[in-house]
């Protein structure tokens, strides 16, 4: 059936006074191939769409001269005629004639994102996708939705994050299937190869970009097949299939060229030229590439001009001219932030870096790192959500790891506490240095007390038994999310708290000098991180007081790693001691070890980023006789950004009186043996009153309470029956100065997460508190552990934290035997904080 035959069957059915007589009208019609008569087509086969009659008053004449309009555009925006394209669809927006199915209107805002975004003009094209596609969604009109899901997924990747994108394509691969339309699909199937690609699963994004290849290939769409097979042959040669990549970006070419598209045109030449470059024939590879920058510039295409600024650059680097290399990319480098393209910027910089190296520019190359961590981060901060942000730093975690590497091969400690400081987190950086977020907080209190009661209804036997370890199934349960997941609820409480945090995400400074000025002179400093992205690899900085820091790195060894592993495992945490931390001792600066058993009186503080925050630092041995909690006055602290801004407040009085909750459903810590000639207890009388002492201000406190993980959250600690103190309850408290939260996990993170070490501990820092007593996992309830921490609460009458932590360890380990016992009777407490 010809186009004219389709169009007259399809109007006869949009004008159908219902759906059922519409689709009738359609028996024997096949399937259009143009978009604005196959858009139609699905619309009235959709059998959730509305009733007929569709488009009421529009005559035979209006409807061709809207087919007429839609296709025109199209073609206009195919073959690079952006401007008669923008006057096409702004005509087509002003024949919509129907308040309730506006079809025609979609169609129009959709054609005017292809033209912003074919011009670069991002924020004009997602904003008339996004009006696309509330319309369709209001009007019940898929087909337009599905249309509007697959570029809004491309410019997520390109500009938000690929789980955004993930989920735009998924919608869309869901109502292509629905609506049956392999072109969709496939259209689907090759934005979500482009997802597999973003999370590093190569071989899955080829196959899914083939898969969309040969679904173009059979519904017969010259321009589909065209991108999957410029898409394919791109990936083909990154995994260094050269002879598989080359027919694909051949075929590519080929249909751009019948196709007469110049987008597709000037990126195929980029492919070419680069498969060249590969093989190192450099005048092949300038022709490709010469012809790709040509192409771009004379139809005004800013981001295919700077691909080509980059491929002529690059072309330069692979013949070892580094000096044009550096110019070029430099060009490469303008064009990129011009149209706000982070990977093109990261791209750019990195390969002026390393000329600069080559060039022997060891300065030159860490200020070039740097730019690049800075321009990341501030892309991180634009971002409101936690996944966007930790999307970032994963998708970009070689910047980091090179910036680090730049940084000790410099000798520049400014340069490596900055890309150190960026990894640690910047959330509790801002809360501590802008406070706590704008918005109310009464949603996040909800969710985190309903994820509290279902967790509570799987454990409420507990308290009747004359035990606080859980059983296996109970951790089974738990570990799994088994109620998050029952009640629906875990994921909503976690990105409520993650983004109320993300929302105060804070962008670095350039100069580290003075995060390294934080640090008390007279005290020893290590900032310890795995390396972004080598794993096996420890990057580390540690200065001795007056002398200049020391920068390297440590292998992470098999018995290292798991041992870092056992501390995220909870059964498995429970049973090391103390030679099962020596792997993790090796890691440690040989030169810091020795420095701190040969100073009399070691002061230490301790930045753990990432998995090392779960390290328990007081059970470190230094050697085969002495560990660290004995030997040094130490406190660990989430960052340098959060250690300047603790000491930046005036010094915490030492207190002989603290207030005391203690939950009626702890056994043996009941700080019995803590002398009211050493401190005054002030015990409050119910849980609501320790509820509001926490956020008054007070000086000194003492919480003693059941701690329990719990996804979604992070964890959550008792106060009484029925009565939970969770992280929302201390955003934007003024939580007491000195503070011991003596309850299991209050200082623990989970373990996939690589920054930010969010806890109840944490955040009480962040708030007021300059000195948090708290526990990394889980601390026994019985009278050894309750001794300890009498002992630490006694000496924090009259010393700092650090001092206390140390004296209570000295004694406990001098009691014959409990050396050598688990370290879940003492070492879990750790002194979060400063030294001063």
């Amino acid at each position: 059936m010809d186009i004219g035959r389709q169009s007259r069957s399809l109007f006869r059915a949009w004008s159908a006074s219902d759906r059922a007589a519409g689709r009738a009208l359609l028996d024997g019609v096949e399937v259009p191939a143009p978009i604005a008569l196959r858009s139609r087509y699905r619309h009235l086969h959709d059998t959730s769409a509305p009733d007929g009659p569709l488009s009421p008053g529009l005559d035979e004449t209006g409807w061709q001269a809207v087919f007429d309009l839609e296709t025109a555009g199209d073609l206009a925006v195919q073959s690079g005629r952006l401007d008669r394209a923008a006057e096409v669809f702004a005509e087509l927006a002003g024949l919509e004639t129907t308040a309730r199915h506006r079809v025609v209107l979609v169609h129009a805002r959709i054609g005017a994102g292809d033209v912003a975004r074919a011009r670069d003009l991002i924020d004009e094209a997602i904003s008339a996708y996004e009006e696309a596609l509330s319309i369709a969604v209001s009007d019940g009109y898929r087909f337009g939705e599905l249309r509007a899901c697959v570029p809004l997924g491309y410019l997520a990747l390109a500009y938000s994050s690929g789980a955004t994108a993930e989920e735009r394509f998924r919608r869309a691969e869901t109502l292509a299937a629905e609506l049956g339309d392999p072109l969709y699909g496939a259209n689907a199937a090759l934005g979500l190869a482009e997802c597999a690609e973003r999370g590093r699963d190569l071989d899955g994004a080829i196959a899914g970009a083939l898969a969309a290849r040969n679904g173009f290939a059979e519904v017969g769409s010259p321009i589909g097949r065209a991108n999957a097979a410029h898409r394919a042959g791109a990936l083909l040669h990154r995994a260094r299939r050269l002879d598989e990549a080359a027919p694909l970006l051949e075929e590519a070419h080929g249909l751009y060229l019948e196709i007469g598209d110049p987008v597709g045109l000037s990126n195929t030449l980029s492919g070419l030229g680069d498969l060249y470059l590969d093989r190192r024939e450099f005048e092949v590879a300038e022709r490709w590439f010469g012809e790709g920058l040509r192409q771009a510039e004379s139809a005004g295409l800013r981001r295919a001009r700077a691909h080509a600024l980059q491929d002529m650059a690059r072309l330069s680097r692979g013949r070892g001219d580094w000096p044009r290399a550096i110019t070029e990319f430099g060009r490469a480098l303008a064009a990129y932030r011009e149209i706000d393209d982070i990977g093109g910027v990261w791209h750019a910089l990195d390969k002026t870096a390393e000329g600069q190296a080559e060039l022997g520019l060891t300065a030159d190359a860490v200020h070039t790192r740097m730019e690049a961590i800075l321009s990341i981060e501030e892309f991180r901060a634009g971002h409101r959500d936690e996944q966007s942000q930790r999307e970032y730093r994963d998708r970009f975690g070689l910047a980091y790891s090179r910036a680090l590497a730049a940084a000790v091969a410099a000798g520049d400690a400014a340069a490596f506490v900055v890309v150190a400081d960026c990894l640690a987190g910047r959330r509790l950086a801002g809360l501590i240095e802008h406070g706590a977020p704008d918005g109310p907080a009464a949603g996040l209190d909800l969710l985190q007390g309903l994820l509290v009661r279902a967790d509570q209804r799987l454990v409420s036997h507990r308290h009747d038994r004359d035990t606080t370890v859980e059983s296996t199934r109970e951790q089974r349960i738990r570990l799994l999310g088994a109620f998050g997941v029952r009640h629906g609820l875990a994921e909503p409480a976690k990105a409520s708290l993650d983004d109320q945090l993300a929302a105060v995400y804070l962008p670095p400074e350039r100069d580290g000098g003075p995060l390294l000025a934080a640090v008390a002179d007279e005290a020893y400093l290590l900032e310890i991180l795995a390396d972004p992205a080598q794993p096996d690899l420890v990057r580390w900085l540690w200065r001795r007081p007056g002398h200049a820091p020391a920068m390297g790195s440590s292998a992470l060894d098999q018995p290292a790693r798991s041992v870092l592993a056992a501390l995220t495992d909870a059964g498995e945490r429970a049973a090391l001691s103390i030679e099962d931390l020596a792997p993790l001792a090796a890691v440690v600066p040989a030169g810091l070890r020795a420095a701190l058993l040969d100073d009399p009186d070691p002061a230490l503080l301790i930045v753990p980023i990432g998995e090392w925050w779960m390290v328990p630092w007081s059970a470190l041995p230094l050697d085969d006789e002495v560990v660290l909690g004995e030997r040094a006055r130490y406190a660990v602290c989430p960052s340098l950004t959060v250690q300047r801004g603790v000491t930046a407040r005036r010094t915490p009085a030492s207190g002989t009186t603290a207030d005391v909750w203690r939950s009626p459903f702890v056994s043996s810590h009941d700080l019995s043996r803590v002398g009211p000639e050493r401190l005054e207890l002030r015990p409050l009388a119910t849980s609501s009153a320790a509820r509001e002492r926490l956020r008054d201000g007070g000086e000194l406190m003492v919480v003693i309470g059941h701690g329990r993980p719990a996804p979604g959250l992070g964890h959550y600690l008792e106060l009484d029956r029925d009565d939970w103190l969770t992280p929302a309850d201390l955003i934007g408290a003024s939580t007491p100065r000195r503070l011991a939260l003596v309850a299991c996990e209050a200082a623990s993170i989970e373990g996939r997460r690589p920054s930010d070490p969010v806890s109840l501990a944490t955040l009480a820092l962040a708030a007021r508190s300059d000195e948090v007593l708290a526990t990394l996992g889980e601390l026994s309830d019985t009278e050894p552990a309750a001794r300890y921490v009498d002992d630490i609460i006694s000496a924090m009458a009259g010393s700092p934290l650090p001092e206390a932590l140390r004296r209570a360890t000295r004694t406990l380990l001098a009691t014959p035997g409990l050396r050598y016992e688990p370290l879940v009777t003492w070492a879990p407490l750790v002194a979060i904080g400063t030294v001063r």
